[in-house]
């Protein structure tokens, strides 16, 4: 990155409690961003309700932010904990909900992001999806790979749409991390390391370096962009 890029400008970070957003606000803080989080964050400014999100609500969360942070140069929606069910036992109820929180949830906050980056003639809006979103051959995360399959999408519409604005929109998919593997058993995390080439899961901190460089001026030619962070199990 060049020095001091980020001096001056300002991110808003969702999902910054939960799973890689630690490290990604991490690394946007040690970049001299100035940020504004949801939730109990150092840089918290409030929440959003994931179920039943209305805009009026969404609308208050930007102007709380934007009263901490010079202008929204960036918006991040970091990826929360997968639900793991067999699809056949999922109810109407438990369907609805996962998609409410990741799909309508992230796509009503990044409509807003992006109405209030256009007058500024720039932006950054980047998601964190999942590889199940984007191949969608992982049993028992139905509901959860249709809503990140959804994002995906949605984003390179919303990159067609704001191509001329100055706003890139792009998606980090990730596969099973650091921090989201503690709950496998040792035998089964060196199962999957054995598919993965470069021999070993990624770190948080890899997730939150590939995010700022999206954030970065030298990204500004790559828009409706999924890329893959898996260390090579999963290719294009």
């Amino acid at each position: 990155m060049r020095r001091n890029e980020f001096a001056g400008r300002g991110a808003v970070i969702v999902g910054a409690d939960v799973g890689l957003g630690p490290a990604i606000v991490q690394a946007f803080t040690e970049a001299d961003m100035q940020i504004a989080t949801d939730g109990a964050a150092a840089h918290g400014v409030g929440t959003v309700p994931s179920q039943g999100a209305e805009p009026a609500s969404i609308s208050a969360f930007f102007d709380a932010a934007l009263r901490r942070i010079p202008s929204l140069d960036v918006l991040v929606l970091a990826a929360r904990p997968v639900t793991i069910r067999k699809f056949l036992e999922v109810s109407a109820a438990q369907l609805r909900s996962v998609i409410e929180e990741e799909l309508v949830w992230f796509a009503l906050i990044m409509q807003e992001g992006a109405r209030r980056m256009i007058p500024n003639g720039r932006g950054r809006i980047i998601s964190l999806s999942s590889m199940s979103g984007k191949t969608g051959a992982h049993p028992n995360v139905g509901p959860y790979a249709a809503a990140k399959g959804g994002l995906i999408a949605l984003s390179r519409v919303m990159a067609a749409e704001l191509g001329g604005t100055g706003i890139t929109v792009n998606v980090i998919a990730n596969a099973l991390m650091q921090p989201q593997v503690q709950h496998l058993s040792e035998k089964e995390r060196a199962e999957v390391v054995r598919g993965i080439p470069v021999g070993r899961f990624g770190q948080p901190e890899e997730a939150a370096h590939a995010v700022l460089f999206l954030a970065s001026d030298r990204a500004g030619y790559i828009t409706g962009e999924t890329l893959n962070l898996s260390g090579g199990r999963f290719m294009d």
